[in-house]
């Protein structure tokens, strides 16, 4: 370290700790270094890179709020700690990683047992995608054009990145730096370095999604919310000092990511401005759960004893050693059926009073100016393993899936209504019950979730897309959105990748350049169409508001396939499964005694002759 840098971090020391003030906050350049220093009120950060061909600063790694462990562990997001040392981006693990369980991995191959086996086989073979990391992990990263940290009067608008994962694995900077999964320097070029973008760590698995009213009583449910709300606070106290403007935040998130945003509409029946204004969700995507008494504390209780502490609680959880909760964590979520998960997004009567579509049938959401909702072609097949393969596997499934009293209630009855069986029906729609399980998961998992939304906010306040671009599937939308030819790294697949880069730019790069300037216009004018690369090949065409949201289709929707875009009629999310699976949510709510009081949503499913708010009041919900 030379002189005049240990003289810098001697003076910050000394500073905080003789006086206890907090720094001054701002942006500095040190005459020692081209690299600008951001000044916190707990502690400074040094750009850790300056890509000069985009004028763009990187700032990696800031701490947005403590470690999540001991005490804090199933805790509100506390406090960054004050730290009188320069920080330079290097230290900021990923948060606790998990492998969901029955992944297909052979395509329509699953639609014979043969193919439920080769899944289960190559399902099993670990990855370091779905391994590693650390409880210490909340961090951000902050991507800021030069202009912005030369001219205080400059603020540019704001997009906030939530990343997907099925809320096991993920982080702010997925695969990098081998692929660039989340750089925001892609986006940031197509708005002319008109925009800031920041992207998240939040709380995963186990350590961000336990619930039930073990939970709520002596914890918190859903700290992997609250986290992204950290983060989403911080953007709001301290961006300004990168020039940002904390009055025109757009949160970005596809997944686990999109589905977070929708359950930030609703926080507390959406009485709390969620900071952001506008919301950019691709594929939101959680598989229902609600039972909080049920189903949800036996997670509980079965994660505590897989740690080690059965019956001891969570002061038990709280004291174990990290080790024995990843283990826990991992076994959990492969106990799982195939396809889906142990935890999610849980109902708490607090932050988020019931499932968000009961919230949004109420009008108990936060009105934002505007939405991006998009899906693609195919969402659901990449979640089929193939294990059910009879109508009595179906059933099966659905009693693992769901809990007792929804079977008891003749709810399951219900859903093989929607989707009937092959045999002993009079007219089976499916050829296969991997067709059955496909449509099963993709309305009751992700794209109801559009058709609610823009049921919801009205065809004027949103747009709407679906990515077909071959093959369609689940994340693959991820591609384009953050596909950049200027990428660059020192790995070996990064040379692979500049061999590819021929094929691969013809494929993805004319695709790429429509979408994100769509997305970047949006962002930096609250309009996709503004300032959007009519002239690209494809042509970024017009996009409107959707046409009669709330028909049988949703007409008036971006397509974006492989030849190109145009408008069309969307048929992955019909009105009539989509309006069962709000009638579902109403029904099980009530069943399980979690509706709010006097906010009860009608439904004909089945009859409850019983109090539908007896089980609503948690821990949580007397703070």
């Amino acid at each position: 370290m030379t002189l005049p840098s240990m003289l810098f971090c001697f003076s910050l020391f000394f500073v905080s700790f003789a006086t206890c003030i907090p720094l001054d906050p701002g942006v500095s350049f040190q005459s020692q270094s081209p690299l600008p220093i951001l000044t916190l009120p707990y502690g400074s950060y040094r750009a850790s890179s300056y890509r000069s061909s985009s004028d763009l600063y990187i700032f990696k790694n800031i701490r947005f709020a403590a470690p999540p462990i001991g005490e804090l562990r199933w805790a509100k997001p506390a406090p960054p700690p004050q730290n009188a040392t320069l920080q330079d981006g290097s230290y900021g693990p990923k948060c606790i990683q998990s492998a969901p369980n029955g992944i297909n991995l052979v395509g329509p191959g699953n639609n014979a047992p043969a193919g439920a086996v080769i899944n289960q086989f190559l399902g099993g073979i670990p990855l370091p995608l779905f391994s590693g990391g650390s409880e210490d992990c909340l961090f951000l990263d902050v991507y800021v054009p030069g202009k912005a940290l030369k001219n205080p009067s400059i603020k540019l608008p704001v997009v906030v990145w939530i990343y997907g994962g099925g809320f096991l694995f993920g982080s702010k900077d997925t695969m990098m730096p081998d692929l660039p999964f989340y750089d925001g320097g892609g986006m940031i070029g197509q708005s002319n370095n008109g925009m800031i973008f920041v992207a998240i760590n939040y709380r995963l698995g186990a350590f961000g999604f336990l619930a039930g009213y073990s939970m709520e009583r002596d914890g918190h449910a859903n700290v992997g919310l609250l986290d992204q709300r950290a983060a989403l606070q911080w953007v709001k106290d301290h961006i300004h000092l990168v020039g940002g403007n904390p009055t025109q935040v757009t949160a970005m998130g596809e997944s686990a990511g999109a589905s977070s945003i929708f359950h930030h509409i609703v926080a507390e029946g959406g009485r709390l401005d969620p900071l952001f204004s506008r919301a950019i969700l691709q594929s939101p995507a959680f598989q229902p759960i609600w039972d909080r008494a049920g189903k949800v504390e036996d997670t509980f209780q079965d994660f505590a004893t897989l740690a080690g502490c059965q019956g001891k609680g969570l002061a038990c959880l709280r004291a174990a050693d990290p080790t024995a909760l990843i283990k826990a964590n991992n076994v959990l979520n492969l106990k799982q059926p195939p396809g889906t998960f142990a935890i999610g997004p849980t109902p708490d009567g607090k932050y988020i009073r019931q499932l968000p579509v009961l919230e949004l049938a109420l009008g108990r959401f936060w009105k934002l100016e505007s939405l991006i909702l998009s899906h693609v072609a195919d969402e659901a097949s990449l979640f089929i393993g193939g294990s059910i393969q009879s109508d009595a596997q179906f059933s099966g499934f659905l009693r693992q899936l769901f809990p007792n009293n929804t079977l008891m209630a003749g709810v399951n009855d219900r859903i093989e209504e929607v989707y009937p069986p092959l045999k002993g029906a009079k007219k089976s729609k499916y050829a296969t019950q991997t067709a059955r399980v496909t449509d099963f998961t993709r309305d009751s998992c992700f794209t109801c979730h559009i058709r609610h939304l823009t049921e919801s906010f009205g065809d004027s306040k949103v747009w709407n897309m679906q990515y077909s671009v071959f093959p369609g599937q689940h994340a693959t939308d991820l591609i384009p959105t953050f596909f950049s030819t200027a990428y660059t790294s020192d790995t070996f697949l990064d040379d692979l990748a500049i061999f590819f880069v021929p094929v691969l730019g013809a494929l993805v790069a004319g695709i790429s350049t429509a979408m994100q300037s769509y997305f970047a216009s949006y962002i930096t004018t609250g309009n996709p169409n503004t300032s959007r690369k009519m002239f690209n090949i494809p042509p970024a065409v017009r996009w409107d508001h959707p046409i009669s949201g709330r028909g049988q289709k949703i007409m008036g929707v971006l397509d974006v396939g492989d030849w190109g875009m145009l408008t069309v009629s969307d048929d992955k999310n019909p009105k009539t499964p989509c309006d069962f699976w709000r009638g579902f949510a109403a029904a099980v709510t009530a069943l399980g005694g979690y509706s709010p009081p006097g906010e009860i949503v009608p439904q004909n499913l089945v009859r409850v002759d019983w109090n539908a708010s007896r089980n609503y009041a948690g821990g949580n919900a007397s703070e």
